[in-house]
């Protein structure tokens, strides 16, 4: 058992890494200026907000294969009012390195990439590539509908691998084209700061703004900021926004460079539509679309056991289809997986 002692050591650790005693040294090394937290005023959004989200879940797979349940669409608000939901890709996506490309191509094609370029780093990541992609896809279609003047959000980061950059270019220029706000919201962030230790930069970023702007929603630019920000080659600039002054909670905003002039009018229209008590301070929208998409735990169980139905028809062995449906570290830990 570990020791009361290595604990506690693990524990100031951990304070070093989180704790921001005073904003003066997180100022001084991040190039972050109170001048640089900048107030958001709530407005009526008279638009309509299109929210993006996608699912992925692991239904069976092999040492070199496996089969995956993805899903995708987005969610249609206008105020608060919720319209529909529409699902525009929910199928099995087959991640085998030898024929991962014929299933990639078409839908690259309709965002105008040739085709997909795998490191072999990349290929443990086909899925979430593949789910990525359909993502990009929902957006395409999400602009598709709006009018000029929407907003549109995705659940993520738009500060992607490299391989689907080009699609993800052509989504700008088509969001650009349709004059609709297109802006990428991510829960979590790998920012960081400091020289020694790796200090977070989003968590510490939203401590200092409560200090400098507190019970106000606010926004700050990473332009020219000293901080960790990943490839950074994806041709927009990136943001720290608390959307609502009573939450605990910032949020990474990626925005692409058409939108460099637009976004405090557009975080304006956001905030107002951020205040829900089911998730306070996170864009409603965003939340539906998270509720609404996601493949739930029964699902995988079911699709899991009508496929084990199937190789059983196909002639499998029961102990093949162990195989396939059980991971070895479930055996070990005595769980059984359908």
């Amino acid at each position: 058992m570990l020791s009361d002692l290595r604990l506690s050591i693990v524990a100031e650790l951990i304070k070093d890494h989180v704790a921001l005693d005073g904003i003066d040294g997180y100022c001084q090394e991040t190039g972050v200026q109170c001048f640089d937290f900048i107030p958001i005023e709530p407005a009526d959004f008279q638009g309509r907000i299109l929210a993006i989200d996608g699912s992925n879940v692991s239904v069976c797979g092999w040492s070199v294969a496996s089969i995956n349940l993805i899903r995708s669409g987005y969610v249609v608000y206008q105020g608060r009012d919720w319209k529909r939901t529409v699902i525009t890709f929910n199928d099995i996506f087959f991640a085998d390195p030898a024929i991962s490309a014929d299933q990639f191509e078409p839908h690259l094609r309709r965002l105008g990439q040739n085709q997909i370029r795998l490191a072999e780093e990349d290929l443990d990541r086909l899925s979430t590539y593949f789910r990525e992609l359909q993502e990009y896809v929902s957006i395409d279609d999400a602009i598709n509908e709006a009018n000029p003047g929407d907003i549109i959000l995705y659940d993520g980061s738009f500060d992607v691998f490299e391989p689907l950059r080009a699609a993800l270019s052509r989504v700008f220029e088509r969001a650009e084209e349709k004059e609709v706000a297109l802006l990428a919201v991510a829960k979590s962030s790998s920012l960081y700061w400091g020289e020694g230790i790796s200090l977070p930069f989003m968590h510490h970023t939203n401590q200092a703004g409560s200090m400098i702007l507190p019970n106000s929603p606010w926004y700050l630019n990473l332009k020219d900021k000293k901080v960790n920000r990943g490839p950074g080659k994806w041709g927009g600039e990136s943001y720290i926004v608390r959307f609502t002054g009573w939450s605990d909670h910032a949020f990474r905003v990626d925005v692409p460079a058409y939108l460099a002039g637009k976004i405090e009018q557009t975080l304006a229209g956001i905030s107002s539509y951020s205040t829900s008590a089911e998730c306070p301070g996170y864009p409603h929208a965003l939340f539906r679309a998270h509720r609404d998409i996601k493949i739930a735990e029964n699902e995988g169980i079911s699709l899991r056991m009508k496929l084990r139905d199937m190789l059983c028809r196909e002639g499998l062995s029961p102990s093949q289809i162990t195989m396939l449906m059980q991971d070895y570290h479930d055996i070990l830990e005595m769980h059984q997986r359908i």
